[in-house]
């Protein structure tokens, strides 16, 4: 189960009632960002824009000083803006202190926020604290669901309790309550799109893109759903239909950085490099923090040949993510064509760290190391490969050859046997 990653927003005012919801969060294992030091305006507005983007459940402390809090009105109001574009986020208010009708007034700017579901007691009233808590996190399933699903159970409530259980990386239970929430609300677009959004997680990918469709049949004009559609697609191996996709997600939002990184993805599967390479400078053009986007123009440079290039991509990669194994992979590759066999083999390494199973990388591993005249470990690389991947020609030909360097010729021969017999 993935942790969840939560954002808080709060007036400082309600800073008591905000500390026990964070606390109970944390105490649950949600991963929780708020503005805990109540930093300056000019580094909070950097800050919020990043947590914001990068956490898809918002809780908002609702009371009468959130109300009139220029900075709550303005973080809720890009909330809501990533909600209206990606619907599987989740924008949930819990109420801290008494307000009013007329708070969600046309005037104040809230009138957005009134049909939300929010924890709160009857008469715009709060719970007391504990309350709150415990029904935030049971909305949240941070708690234990009921061991049968209730009969009062509204779409709201499914679809809510769905899109947290996605925010875990829980997708089948993600998937029973909207398909629950289908029943109840089967015209409604939120619940089709996080069907599909769970289905595709699953990697059930045609009913995923069946219910991405019945999702655009509703709103057409979402350009999220285009681009899981185009995902979908990709998936199923229709891949001219997918870039289809991308191009109407893109004509409907062209920020959206994800739609400009699969394409490029589904391009360069095409071998359409100098295609993939301009979507992928549109994409780090909007986000140029991407380690996965760098990595990707990266593998794109290495097949049109341009290795310092590709090189200095996967280096821009790793500053982003150290951690990063595809990066170090790529790396150990473009070394290799520039001849850099020694330094091939530590980056080679520090892939095989981070993913030990990468029978790829051992194998590569190998001939680096047979490169520098180590033909004992490049033999056991090989090895490696073979017992991850025990089919590939690529590895039993290296492994003949590391044999062979070592003189043990019988060997070599039997296994070069083995390799032309796969189709090598």
């Amino acid at each position: 189960m993935a942790q969840m990653l939560v954002f808080v927003s709060h007036s400082h005012a309600d800073d008591t009632f905000c500390r026990a919801v964070v606390a109970g969060l944390r105490g649950a294992g949600a991963d929780v960002w708020y503005d805990e030091h109540n930093m300056g305006s000019g580094q909070l507005m950097e800050v919020i824009q990043r947590e914001l983007g990068h956490r898809p459940v918002v809780i908002l402390i609702l009371s009468k000083a959130a109300f009139a809090s220029r900075w709550v009105r303005r973080e809720i109001g890009w909330a809501y803006e990533l909600l209206d574009r990606d619907p599987a986020r989740l924008l949930l208010p819990v109420t801290a202190g008494p307000i009013a009708r007329d708070d969600f007034s046309p005037e104040a700017g809230w009138l957005f926020l009134y049909d939300f579901k929010r924890i709160e007691a009857s008469g715009y009233q709060p719970y007391p604290t504990d309350e709150a808590v415990r029904r935030l996190l049971h909305t949240l399933a941070l708690t234990p669901a009921p061991t049968a699903p209730q009969s009062s159970e509204s779409a709201a409530d499914l679809l809510e309790r769905g899109k947290a259980l996605l925010a875990q990386n829980q997708w089948a239970e993600a998937l029973s309550c909207f398909e629950r929430a289908a029943h109840v609300a089967p015209h409604d677009f939120a619940v089709w799109y996080n069907r599909g959004f769970a289905l595709a997680r699953l990697a059930r990918w045609s009913e995923a893109l069946s219910a991405f469709d019945h999702a655009l049949a509703l709103n057409p004009q979402n350009p999220f759903v285009w681009h899981n559609k185009g995902l979908a697609l990709n998936s199923l191996g229709r891949d001219m239909e997918a870039l289809a996709a991308f191009d109407h997600a893109l004509a409907l939002d062209p920020q959206l950085v994800g739609a400009w990184t699969t394409k490029g993805s589904v391009l360069s599967g095409l071998g359409h490099y100098t295609e993939a390479l301009k979507a992928y400078d549109q994409a780090l053009t909007l986000d140029s923090a991407s380690a996965e986007t760098w990595t990707n123009a990266g593998s794109a440079l290495y097949a049109r040949q341009q290795y310092a290039e590709a090189l200095a991509a996967n280096d821009h990669a790793l500053v982003l993510d150290p951690q990063f194994a595809a990066a170090w992979y790529n790396k150990g590759c473009a070394l290799q064509s520039l001849h850099r066999d020694a330094e091939a083999v530590e980056a080679y390494e520090q892939a095989l760290a981070l993913n030990p199973t990468d029978a790829y990388a051992w194998r590569n591993y190998g001939s680096a190391l047979s490169a520098i005249e180590r033909h004992a470990d490049g033999l056991s690389a090989y090895e490696r490969s073979l017992a991850l991947e025990p089919a590939s020609v690529y590895g039993w030909r290296g492994k003949a050859a590391a044999l062979c360097a070592l003189g043990r010729s019988a060997e070599a021969e039997a296994a070069a046997r083995y390799a032309t017999e796969l189709g090598g």
